[in-house]
């Protein structure tokens, strides 16, 4: 017995597709909006822009999350408080601890 196989059939990359199909292949962004800026915000913007080398769309999107309050990083197990950091990066260790007592003072 001989082994059909079917080939899928594709769109050639330079056919030209509708452009709602274009914009699914390519990475999602975010809205655009015109803003109007204080010279004062525009100020600070291109500052952190040209310290973190970021866009100004970027750059502008990092200033507005940071002021987005964030949830206490303080829980209590069995009454006591407790600083709830994420173990994803370096163990504190008491060397640590010790040398920000020092710097501290």
């Amino acid at each position: 017995m001989r082994n059909a196989t079917a080939t899928a059939k594709r769109k050639p990359t330079d056919s030209g597709s509708r452009p709602t199909e274009r914009r699914i292949l390519r990475k999602p962004s975010g809205s655009r909006t015109t803003v109007a800026l204080s010279p004062e915000a525009l100020e600070v913007v291109k500052r952190f822009r040209e310290a973190t080398g970021l866009s100004l769309s970027e750059a502008i999107s990092a200033l507005i999350e940071r002021t987005e309050p964030r949830p206490p990083r303080i829980k209590f197990v069995k009454g006591v408080p407790m600083a709830d950091i994420p173990m994803d990066g370096e163990w504190i260790t008491t060397a640590d601890i010790l040398r920000a007592q020092v710097e501290l003072g």
